[in-house]
């Protein structure tokens, strides 16, 4: 009985562990672009301190925010005025200037489309009003 009630203990902390991790969007974002991942990780951890378990998981967030916007924007069907519009207003206070400069650098090709991650902006925040916004654009 105490060889299956370790055997139960084991597999519960092996699951919570592997919880902690990094997201694989955030994964992504730290492997290509450093910068972007070390932007978000920083305002995560202005946000909660030594709560590490919630600046992970605002680090996740927003990397997996990040990634889905795009993703959504860049495609076809999407619309990058909604999303150049949304970031304006999630930007970080006086950081709407350097992250739109972000945006028309990576659509002129004069920067690499990862640097788009150093923008300082709540990106769950952008992607809550880009998805409003293209549902409502949908509507009428």
């Amino acid at each position: 009985m105490k060889k299956k009630i370790s055997v139960v203990i084991f597999i519960i902390l092996a699951v919570m562990l592997s919880a902690a991790d990094l997201s694989p969007s955030a994964q992504v974002i730290k492997n290509n672009s450093i910068d972007g991942y070390n932007v978000i990780k920083a305002a995560a951890k202005v946000e909660w301190g030594t709560d590490h378990g919630m600046v992970l998981y605002t680090i996740n967030k927003q990397c997996d925010s990040s990634m889905d916007v795009l993703a959504s924007a860049f495609d076809a069907s999407g619309d990058l005025s909604i999303f150049v519009e949304a970031v304006k207003n999630w930007s970080s206070p006086g950081k709407e200037i350097y992250n739109l400069e972000i945006i028309k650098n990576c659509l002129s090709g004069s920067s690499v489309f990862y640097d788009i991650f150093t923008m300082e902006c709540d990106w769950s925040m952008v992607e809550y009003e880009y998805n409003n916004q293209m549902k409502a654009a949908g509507a009428y």
